[in-house]
């Protein structure tokens, strides 16, 4: 039995000459295979069944009303699969995997500690204004294929909230699990662990990346690994996965609110869905003073600690 940061490691994978940088990337491969097979297999099934019985929405010439049709149909059963996936893989598989492999407590080795409520404050402000930016590095993909515009619109149905029930859904599903779920597998546990044998830039540019390709959308993963490297960063200065969690699941959440949202609000977004120049300009600045003062407060800490 051994000891790190007060952390017992008393697992299987904890044993002499045996690399715990093993069992962080053996972790999200097989989450994510299992997450992968899990939900293909589920919504196949389930659109099948489904189209066998009601095929008018693939009634269309158009590609993109196809696919705004699929997730109108759909949007019910996509979302909850998702949710019940991650909840089964990310979250639960995840707690029993750290458990049997590195600790008898997963709780503090994924860094479930006491937050600050400073440092949620502060990660919520930022994850809220780092959406134009992360809008603003995905619109390089619109260049090169100005489909893809039209497919987001597409994408768009499926967060879609027209009723109470829709806006409990969405919410659930895209906001409030990966933010549970996913920081447990990415943060608490890979990151946690890759810091146990490497410095913290490199840890954060690794688990970031694998965020990124995680999400299996090549011509988003610049925005997606910006922002996987905004929450390893949270998770690293704040020492806490209620830090990540809490800006996981403002982002997703802000996110929902610009796909719903009036589209009469010049200031805030253009004719054609993107976010205006200036409100890209003033969300920038305020992040970058946001994470400027996380900087600042984590420093402090160190230099009190010391």
């Amino acid at each position: 039995m051994s000891h790190r940061e007060g952390i017992v490691l008393d697992g299987s994978w904890e044993r002499p000459g045996r690399n715990p940088l093993g069992a962080g990337f053996a972790g999200v491969l097989l989450c994510g295979a299992l997450y992968s097979a899990l939900g293909s297999l589920s919504l196949s099934v389930t659109v099948a069944v489904a189209t066998s019985r009601d095929h008018s929405w693939i009634r269309s010439d158009s590609f993109i009303e196809i696919v705004k049709g699929y997730y109108d149909r759909f949007q019910i059963p996509i979302l909850l699969v998702t949710a019940v996936a991650e909840f089964a893989v990310f979250f639960g598989l995840t707690l029993m995997l750290v458990q049997r492999w590195h600790s008898s407590r997963p709780g503090r080795y994924l860094a479930y500690t006491r937050p600050a409520a400073l440092d949620l404050v502060l990660a919520a402000v930022g994850a809220a204004t780092v959406v134009p930016l992360a809008e603003l590095l995905d619109s390089w993909s619109y260049v090169l294929f100005p489909i893809l515009r039209e497919l987001r619109s597409g994408g768009a149905s499926l967060l879609a909230i027209r009723s109470p029930g829709q806006l409990v859904l969405v919410t659930g599903a895209v906001a409030i699990t990966p933010a549970v779920c996913e920081e447990v597998l990415f943060r608490g546990w890979l990151q946690g662990t890759l810091r146990r044998r490497l410095s913290a830039p490199i840890t954060i540019l690794i688990q970031g990346v694998l965020f990124a390709l995680f999400h299996m959308s090549p011509l988003a993963i610049v925005a997606l690994a910006f922002i996987g490297f905004y929450l390893g960063y949270l998770f690293e200065r704040c020492g806490t996965l209620f830090a990540s969690m809490t800006a996981h699941c403002i982002y997703n959440l802000t996110i929902i609110c610009f796909i719903n949202i009036d589209p009469h609000w010049p200031w805030l977004v253009t004719k054609s869905g993107d976010i205006a120049p200036g409100a890209v300009a003033v969300s920038t600045a305020v992040f970058a003073l946001t994470v400027a003062l996380i900087e600042t407060i984590s420093r402090r800490r160190a230099a009190s600690r010391a």
